[in-house]
């Protein structure tokens, strides 16, 4: 599974760690200065902006898929673990000593307690008055935590998510509730999410009894990585298809490569690409055809029979999250 370390160094590929509600993410520019190292079963980039340090175990389980978002469409792979359980109260955890930067290692660690089986969300700080206000409410949930989520936004304190297989950091400012999220690294950390006690969205096909430790977004043939569009580039679509042959549910691949096997050789689709079972399917492959290869001959009659749904927004958002967070 060392291929998987690739991605970390691919400056059009994006990464995730978190859960339902409590979402951080790392994206960069292809031409932002980051450190990059590799060890053994270990991949590490920093930039200015964040960071994110994947480790693979022997229990990872590495699940792909792809799925309709905004106008187009995303595709990612999950690396997924065994639940080990996490906090679900505030608690400080001392100075972070395996930060990525080392003159960060001596601020404070404190794990917000979202509660989640999946994920420590920690903040990490030397502010005086906010280690102060984390210690008023240490020991209660997070979602009794009263002020405390202004004064993490006054504050700006570098984010810290921890899963068994990732760290990802983020050192943006944090945009107050009304604000847009930065480009490059940011987090979500949405409580009437979290209360729901989901790790993944109920569209990511995680096996049962696991939990994802980290997401990487694959670089996407028609949108970067903060969802603006680009000219095709249909190695990435290549990549992907690859990455989901080896990692995805293999009735997935059997529906894609039928209906891919349809398109190519009928003006119109025939009936079972309708179907309940083929739908989504045939969705996807269209989509992928109007933007790769948009002069395709039989693209109008399908078009005719499967008119494209309108969108629920989405367009021009980063592919690195679902919509819901």
């Amino acid at each position: 599974m060392d291929d998987l370390l690739a991605w970390v160094d691919d400056p059009d590929a994006g990464w995730s760690v978190g859960t339902y509600g409590a979402l951080a993410e790392f994206l960069r520019d292809p031409d932002e200065p980051a450190d990059v190292h590799h060890a053994p079963g270990r991949a590490t980039v920093v930039t200015d902006r964040g960071g994110i340090d994947v480790h693979l175990t022997d229990d990872v389980v590495p699940v792909a898929w792809e799925r309709r978002a905004g106008d187009a469409w995303s595709q990612a792979l999950a690396l997924c673990v065994v639940p080990t359980g996490g906090r679900s109260v505030i608690t400080e955890l001392g100075p972070d000593a395996t930060a990525l930067r080392a003159p960060d290692r001596d601020a404070v660690l404190v794990d917000l307690g979202v509660g989640a089986p999946n994920l420590e969300a920690c903040v990490r700080t030397r502010d005086p008055a906010l280690l102060a206000a984390l210690r008023a409410v240490e020991g209660r949930p997070l979602a009794e935590a009263g002020s405390v989520a202004s004064a993490l936004v006054d504050a700006g304190p570098h984010r810290v998510f921890r899963t068994s297989v990732a760290r990802l950091e983020v050192y943006t400012p944090i945009p107050p509730p009304t604000g847009a999220s930065p480009d490059g690294p940011h987090t979500h950390l949405l409580p009437r999410l979290l209360a729901h006690g989901r790790t993944h969205a109920a569209t990511d096909p995680i096996p049962p009894g696991r939990v994802p430790a980290a997401t990487v977004h694959l670089p996407h043939p028609t949108r970067a990585v903060d969802g603006r569009r680009i000219p095709p580039r249909p190695e990435r679509h290549r990549r992907a298809q690859e990455v989901l042959a080896r990692y995805g549910d293999p009735a997935a691949a059997s529906a894609r490569a039928a209906v891919a096997e349809a398109l190519a050789t009928s003006a119109v689709p025939p009936d079972w690409t309708l179907t309940r079972t083929f739908r989504t399917t045939t969705e996807l492959a269209l989509r992928q055809c109007e933007e790769l290869e948009p002069d395709h001959p039989h693209l109008p009659g399908w078009r005719r029979a499967l008119p494209r749904e309108r969108d629920g927004g989405g367009a021009g958002e980063p592919l690195t999250h679902d919509p819901a967070q």
